[in-house]
């Protein structure tokens, strides 16, 4: 039923806690937001401070120049790749890794395909159908009032704004931070393109660990640590890193 799933979409625990990011993120909404550059893209570290000795630590990352790799669960990842097709569309291809339990590929692709036409994987929700919009639902069931699929939500956020949005009307703000490293990175390497010389992001091996995405509880004092630890650890555990 609605009460029982809806806004729940991210209830598995974080790595190394029994608490469910979703209660998190609800909890405590305005987190601290830092951006660092890293060999493969960006990192993009999001930090809700739950008292005074611990913090909720959210990392996700940018990998160079159109995939996201983001934690799901502390046992999931996903990375996004958003491929091009022309100039007001994309692919979105979504790859799942998980450390521990082996992925329901099956499951996850009988969910996808429901909300899209087939062969082309067109979204039955789109424009001009008001991205399912529905009265109704809003006033009496979600906040939406588009389902009880996230990405569907995400997907209305994105293309409301125009196929082809004017970013110089924008005004961004603090919460907006990896937005702008990303486009000083874009035109970075755009310029550096041309230049043999140029180290360009995500060219050539990592040297710092990958785009490791996590949800996890840290202390407060060594947190940008810490969570590489709980990383480190998790890994260490999965049958496959073991040779399993």
């Amino acid at each position: 039923s609605t009460e029982e799933g809806y806004g729940k979409q991210f209830r598995a625990a974080t790595a190394d806690a029994d608490l469910p990011p979703t209660k998190i993120l609800r909890e405590h909404d305005c987190p601290a937001i830092e951006v660092e550059a890293t060999d493969y893209g960006l990192r993009v570290y999001a930090r809700r401070d739950l008292d005074d000795e611990s913090a909720h630590l959210r990392v996700t990352n940018l990998l160079f120049p159109n995939a996201f790799v983001i934690p799901l669960s502390g046992d999931m990842i996903i990375s996004q790749w958003h491929v091009p097709i022309d100039d007001e569309s994309n692919y979105w291809y979504a790859m799942f890794t998980a450390y521990r339990e082996t992925v329901d590929k099956d499951l996850m692709r009988a969910q996808r395909i429901e909300s899209c036409t087939l062969p082309d994987y067109k979204p039955l929700r789109h424009r001009g159908n008001n991205w399912g919009f529905d009265a109704d639902e809003q006033r009496t069931a979600t906040y939406t009032g588009m389902g009880m699929d996230i990405n569907i939500h995400d997907q209305w956020a994105v293309e409301s704004q125009g196929r082809i949005q004017d970013r110089t009307v924008e005004h961004l703000g603090t919460t907006d931070r990896a937005i702008t490293a990303y486009r000083k990175q874009l035109l970075k390497a755009i310029g550096d393109a041309g230049d043999d010389g140029a180290a360009l992001p995500a060219v050539g091996e990592s040297s710092d660990g990958g785009p490791v995405a996590i949800d996890t509880i840290v202390p407060m004092e060594s947190w940008r640590a810490a969570w590489r630890d709980h990383a480190a650890a998790r890994r260490g555990d999965s049958p496959w890193a073991n040779g399993a």
